[in-house]
């Protein structure tokens, strides 16, 4: 008995001592590990983290709290590296160094999520819709459109409520597919939508501005094209992104003498003065359109009128030759 005592102790006091040194392993471990991040050697600080976690497991509750340390550590240090990326790539912007710190922030991410980590989870999340945007705005330089929309697509599903993106991917849409109009304005809606949500006032602005500025500029040349009626569905489309445009107004005056709307036209050439802060030779364009409309509806005095205020720049002399031949206006100064 005394015997079967003794080989017990010795395995006891053997199991002892072994527990004792894997306890110091893992300090020792996690210790070095310490030292490493601090010499800014992340990669190898997280393997010797990891090497902690593993000698502290087999410890049981004794190594529990260097294996929480431990664990509490490593998702830290990958968000470190991926911001260490990132700052590169501004150092000297590329897409190989995007590229690198994309990956590298979706590894931080998987790390944060697999690890209960929400504070480096949240943070790579929010970091990586930014990079994808930026992605899509180098490819966009580059001409490179398909690929832009799929980084922008990226940025938007990592981020629901990324104006920017929506603007941007609305700019991109319409260089890859010129002619779907109601595509790039869908996106243009979005980015409008989205920015009055998260009060990003200057995406609604810039995004009410191209998306007026898009419509005015198809109206314009639709009307160039002999097809009026299709300028005057897309100009007042136009007036939804911004009211008081005289010059969405002075378009549609042009395209409703056009189609012989001709109450129409003096409407709009009204409306259009109404919001033009121009000078005379600014005005002048409206002023010839509300000539021509008051001349058809035989109003001579409203007619000669208009060509009256219309007699400058380029608008003079068609003013003048309408006023002296077509009309016989009573001139009211020389």
């Amino acid at each position: 008995m005394k015997s079967l005592f003794f080989f017990f102790n010795i395995i006891f006091l053997a199991s002892t001592f072994l527990m004792a040194q894997d306890q110091t392993a893992a300090i020792t471990a996690y210790n070095e590990a310490r030292e490493l991040a601090q010499a800014k050697n992340y990669l190898a600080a997280i393997d010797k983290y990891s090497e902690a976690i593993d000698i502290a497991s087999q410890l049981g509750n004794e190594g529990q709290d260097i294996k929480t340390r431990s664990e509490k550590q490593i998702p830290k240090l990958y968000f470190t590296v991926a911001v260490d990326a990132f700052n590169e790539f501004r150092s000297g912007p590329s897409l190989a160094k995007l590229d690198t710190a994309i990956v590298l922030f979706f590894q931080s991410q998987e790390i944060g999520i697999s690890s209960g980590d929400t504070d480096v989870q949240r943070k790579s999340t929010s970091v990586l819709a930014q990079l994808n945007y930026q992605k899509g705005l180098m490819l966009f330089k580059r001409e490179m459109f398909i690929e832009s929309e799929v980084a922008l697509d990226e940025a938007i599903r990592i981020n629901p409520n990324y104006a920017k993106a929506y603007y941007q991917k609305a700019l991109v849409h319409k260089k890859n597919s010129p002619e779907d109009v109601d595509g790039f304005m869908g996106w243009y809606d979005q980015a409008i939508a989205t920015a009055i949500r998260v009060k990003d006032s200057e995406v609604e602005r810039l995004a009410n501005q191209s998306a007026h500025g898009d419509l005015l500029y198809r109206g314009a040349k639709a009307i160039e094209v002999g097809n009026s009626t299709q300028a005057i569905e897309l100009l007042e489309s136009s007036l939804d992104y911004y009211s008081e445009s005289a010059d969405s107004y002075y378009r549609l005056a042009e395209a409703s003498n056009k189609l012989t709307r001709y109450n129409d036209a003096v409407r709009y050439s009204r409306q259009a003065l109404s919001f033009e802060t121009g000078g005379n030779t600014d005005k002048a364009k409206i002023f010839f359109e509300l000539g021509l409309a008051n001349q058809m509806l035989e109003n001579k005095g409203e007619a000669c009128s208009a060509f009256e205020s219309a007699s400058y720049g380029s608008f003079k002399q068609p003013s003048e030759y309408k006023m002296e031949f077509e009309l016989k206006c009573e001139r009211t100064h020389p």
